[in-house]
């Protein structure tokens, strides 16, 4: 399989990654929000087959002592081949070297983050504007 991987906000179909992050499946985004939060951030990466995004993953950083990856998504099809892998460390490479969080890990995955090197919060807390469906996903207790 051979990937390719682009930084920056160029050139994404914002509907069609709503659409991955669908069929992850990591719940609904609406595109022009991720948009905004993707043109926000500190590094957005996607992934690519024969054209087709397959990946994507962003990250925002103040530079100096936090960032925080989210969004890090794969097509079923091409998940526990790599890619998620690949765009983890493209991300990791491009972030300042500070404290790194992940703050949703989707339930199950946690073991494919533990292998990159994250461990688990004791004192992450959370206040969401719909605490059930991050209760119904097992987000939260």
């Amino acid at each position: 399989m051979n990937l390719s991987i682009k930084y920056g906000t160029e050139d994404i179909d914002w509907v069609a990654l709503c659409e991955i992050i669908r069929l992850a499946p990591l719940g609904t985004r609406e595109p022009d929000k991720l948009e905004k939060a993707s043109k926000n951030s500190f590094v957005v990466c996607s992934v690519f087959v024969d054209g087709k995004m397959i990946g994507f993953g962003r990250a925002i950083s103040d530079g100096q002592y936090q960032s925080a990856i989210y969004d890090v998504v794969v097509l079923p099809e091409f998940q526990n081949k790599g890619v998620g892998k690949t765009i983890m460390n493209a991300i990791l490479e491009k972030l300042p070297k500070t404290s790194i969080s992940l703050i949703y890990a989707a339930p199950g995955k946690e073991n494919f983050y533990r292998k990159l090197g994250f461990s688990s919060l004791k004192t992450g807390m959370g206040l969401f504007p719909n605490p059930e469906w991050f209760r119904v996903n097992e987000y939260i207790e």
